[in-house]
């Protein structure tokens, strides 16, 4: 079952790459041309390009954890000091 799982998992990635390295080809013909037998690359493109948008997820989820934690804990602050005088 989880070798099964794996095999589709790693069938749609393959896919979006496919697909993404496609456009991103289809795009580059468009602007440039001249550029022929791009269809080669069209695997590594999709592939690097998936690489990329992981990577800007992962640090556009990190800044936003960071945001998080900082309002966490000035909200624990003021708590703390609502408790001590007695406010809340």
């Amino acid at each position: 079952m989880q070798k099964d799982l794996l095999t589709q998992l790693m069938g749609f990635v393959y896919s979006a790459a496919h697909y993404l390295g496609v456009g991103i080809v289809a795009v580059v013909q468009r602007i440039l041309p001249s550029a022929k037998s791009l269809e080669m690359l069209v695997d590594p493109i999709g592939f690097l390009g998936i690489l990329t948008i992981f990577v800007v997820l992962v640090s556009v989820a990190r800044k936003v954890a960071i945001v998080v934690l900082i309002a966490g804990w000035a909200l624990i602050l003021v708590r703390i000091v609502l408790m001590a005088f007695r406010v809340g």
